[in-house]
């Protein structure tokens, strides 16, 4: 065996000297330990700004970083309240009308009840719906009789 041979090393960690007050700081946020015994640093965790850009991105996917229940929960309320507010600002940019919920509760919306007139309506809608259905029965009627004809070409 050669000299510089050494089974038991663990290679997964980085091993470094005591530096400086500024570098040492910096190390300690990169995800660093420093073994006052062994006056070395030992890389044991991920570095701090590769979380917070991790989290970053999350966020732009509309995730709620937490490391507990009531902490996502309380996260989740806080961003969807930031984004109503935003998409509100947006819509009155555009000229809509915004509902105001003064409550804080999230508002309730009804379906419309259906009247006279709109039952009257609806047998209206029914036949439109009878001939778009018609017109897809025919035209995938047309595609077969396309691709049959295709297929007897093939074969003379």
């Amino acid at each position: 065996r050669p000299s510089w041979f050494k089974p038991n090393v663990q290679t997964s960690f980085l091993v470094m000297v005591k530096l400086d007050a500024r570098t040492h700081d910096l190390l300690m946020r990169g995800g660093f330990e420093y073994d006052a015994k062994k006056d070395k640093y030992y890389q044991r965790t991920e570095a701090q700004w590769e979380v917070e850009k991790r989290i970053e991105k999350g966020r732009k996917q509309y995730a709620v970083p937490a490391k507990s229940v009531e902490e996502f929960a309380q996260g989740e309320v806080k961003m969807v309240d930031t984004l109503l507010t935003r998409l509100k600002e947006k819509a009155k940019k555009e000229g809509k009308e915004v509902p105001k919920d003064d409550e804080g509760e999230e508002a309730e919306v009804d379906p419309p009840k259906k009247k006279k007139k709109q039952a009257v309506e609806d047998p209206a809608e029914e036949e439109d719906d009878e001939e778009v259905a018609a017109k897809k029965a025919k035209k995938e009627k047309k595609e077969k009789k396309r691709k049959q004809e295709e297929m007897e070409d093939e074969e003379e």
